[in-house]
């Protein structure tokens, strides 16, 4: 039997007396600092007195178009309604200013290992990559594809004795009964097939999926994006097949799971 990994405690039941408090300053977000800049948002971390932590708020630019805007909400919205240790938590949404709250992590993945990569060990590399792999399973139980799944968008948050992984960044995130998904989709990111030039992003589907999922799981691995040069017979393999033919790719993240365990 797999083991099970605990990160998170929760009360499942809550008494009726129980007080909830307020936040006082639910509209005051003050000292922001910059963290990042993408096609639609800009992020910015700050620290919250009444929690004591820091949160992260995420903001449309102001040139988005509508239906920039409604994807950009949407994004929120997919986000809240999922209920993962491995997805992003994300709080509430400011209409107003068209920006959103969401928990503050440590590192993105292409951080964590440019800065650690010659120290980090099998077993971490294992389990950040398995953490991974039970997330995108989760995603796609619900019916989604996350599109643009790479080193940006997968964040760690770093506890004394253990590493979480989260995945964030649902912009262009794939669910067949939105109409939103079939916008069409620039082509982005060195982690995503390069077939989807010639097929179009909004042909984006399952194998897709694989080829990114193997690029990240090299990637932890190693700390290297170059596939042309691969020691590991074993793990050439796994890559092979993972960004191959597409007919001949693994089928699901529990086949690309069990072949990896298996490097």
């Amino acid at each position: 039997m797999e083991k099970i990994e605990l990160y998170y405690k929760a009360p499942i039941f809550i008494k009726s007396n129980t007080v909830k408090i307020e936040h006082p300053n639910n509209n005051s977000i003050n000292n922001l600092i910059p963290l990042g800049e993408g096609s639609y948002a800009l992020t910015y971390k700050y620290y919250d007195d009444f929690y004591n932590r820091d949160f992260v708020v995420k903001r449309a630019k102001k040139n988005l178009s509508e239906k920039e805007l409604k994807r950009f909400k949407q994004e929120f919205e997919i986000m809240k309604s999922l209920n993962s240790p491995y997805i992003v938590d994300v709080y509430s949404y400011n209409d107003d200013n068209n920006s959103y709250i969401m928990e503050y992590m440590d590192f993105t993945l292409d951080k964590f290992i440019r800065l650690n990569n010659d120290k980090i060990s099998s077993g971490v590399r294992k389990s950040i990559i398995l953490q991974l792999l039970k997330a995108c399973k989760y995603l796609h139980e619900k019916g989604y594809l996350h599109r643009d799944l790479s080193p940006s968008n997968v964040l760690i948050k770093t506890y004394d004795d253990v590493l979480v992984v989260k995945i964030a960044d649902f912009g262009l995130a794939k669910n067949p009964t939105n109409e939103l998904t079939t916008v069409n989709t620039e082509f982005k990111g060195y982690f995503n097939d390069p077939n989807l030039k010639l097929e179009g992003f909004n042909n984006y589907a399952m194998p897709h999926e694989i080829y990114a999922l193997t690029m990240l799981i090299y990637f932890i691995s190693t700390g290297k994006t170059n596939t042309s040069k691969i020691d590991n017979v074993k793990l050439k393999r796994f890559v092979q097949k993972g960004l191959g033919d597409k007919d001949n790719r693994y089928k699901s993240v529990d086949e690309l799971c069990e072949v990896f365990k298996n490097i």
